[in-house]
């Protein structure tokens, strides 16, 4: 499994957020594709700027932010986003702060865009049923972001899931 553990200070995200029913018939793969029909993630890539420093410039500008705050029970928040920098312009966007955290960051083999799906379904499986249950860390407040990125003109995902050492 391909991962590392970093420490990263506190950064702020902006974008559009949605509360999803954990058992509901709404979900984020739904709000990926309507954005991308009515144009709110063209919007929000050409609202996004430079990708701030600390992060790997071959990411794309938009991802994903998950169960970054308590909602209802039986439901969690999502959010399109994008890594708030300096040319950011962020009016009309939710924007969070995301508190220094260690975080685990699974990152996947090289794909082709019709291999999404199965790609970031087989990393969150692999996270949760082979690393977390004897790597000696925990899930903190089950914080994740699903980034994605190309290199060399193919595609892959980052699973960033914040974690603490188990004592």
């Amino acid at each position: 499994m391909n991962y590392r553990i970093e420490t990263k200070e506190p950064f702020q995200v902006f974008g559009i957020e949605k509360v999803f029913q954990l058992n509901g018939v709404d979900t984020p793969a739904e709000l990926w594709k309507q954005s991308h029909v009515n144009g709110e993630v063209e919007r929000l890539t050409d609202n996004a700027g430079d990708l701030p420093a600390f992060l790997n410039q071959n990411y794309h500008k938009v991802h994903a932010v998950c169960s970054y705050k308590k909602t209802e029970e039986g439901s969690f928040p999502y959010m399109l986003s994008a890594f708030k920098g300096d040319s950011s312009k962020t009016d009309g966007y939710t924007i969070i702060t995301i508190p220094a955290q260690t975080w685990a960051i699974f990152t996947s083999d090289p794909f082709t865009w019709d291999k999404f799906d199965e790609t970031i379904e087989t990393l969150y499986k692999r996270f949760f049923s082979e690393w977390l249950p004897t790597a000696g860390y925990e899930q903190v407040e089950g914080m994740e972001f699903e980034v994605t990125g190309v290199k060399d003109g193919l595609n892959f995902v980052e699973l960033w899931f914040a974690v603490r050492k188990i004592t």
